[in-house]
């Protein structure tokens, strides 16, 4: 499992436009050793999010409709990775919620993206602990958040 290098299948819920990216993201992660679903939509992702367990959502930034801040807001407790062709922005980029774990600069290297998959899968397993998939508070859990300085400038 080259990917997450976990005991646990990490699931991955791609939220990508573009099919010519989407397909073959797609296929690198689960090569990779991912659990995989692919959308084409914020509106689609959030009926996922509403039925499935995810670990991570890797979402483009720049979507019609919903754009992918929009969608990481609404889902504070998932960690996100958003992805966009856009240069930095440090106004923007301060303006994004919490749950982004990182941005990343299309086009980018499977292996850093694997990296900062395997850091937001971390904090998923950490979020997991405290909170457990149904969103409610766990108990007898202490776990402080395991953030990640990914969202510094890549």
């Amino acid at each position: 499992m080259t990917g997450t290098h976990a005991s646990a299948v990490a699931r991955v819920l791609i939220v990508e436009d573009d099919a010519v990216f989407r397909g073959p993201l797609r296929a690198a992660l689960a090569a990779g050793g991912y659990a995989v679903v692919a959308v084409d939509s914020a509106e689609t992702a959030e009926s996922v999010l509403d039925h499935e367990a995810v670990d991570v959502v890797l979402s483009d930034l720049g979507l019609p409709g919903m754009d992918g801040a929009a969608l990481a807001a609404r889902h504070p407790r998932i960690p996100f990775v958003l992805m966009t062709g856009l240069p930095p922005d440090p106004a923007s980029d301060a303006a994004l919620p919490r749950s982004v774990m990182a941005r990343l600069m299309k086009p980018f290297e499977v292996p850093h993206l694997f990296a900062v998959l395997r850091e937001a899968v971390k904090v998923a397993g950490a979020t997991r602990r405290r909170w457990g998939r149904d969103g409610h508070r766990a108990v007898n859990s202490h776990e402080q958040r395991g953030g990640s300085a990914a969202n510094a400038g890549i």
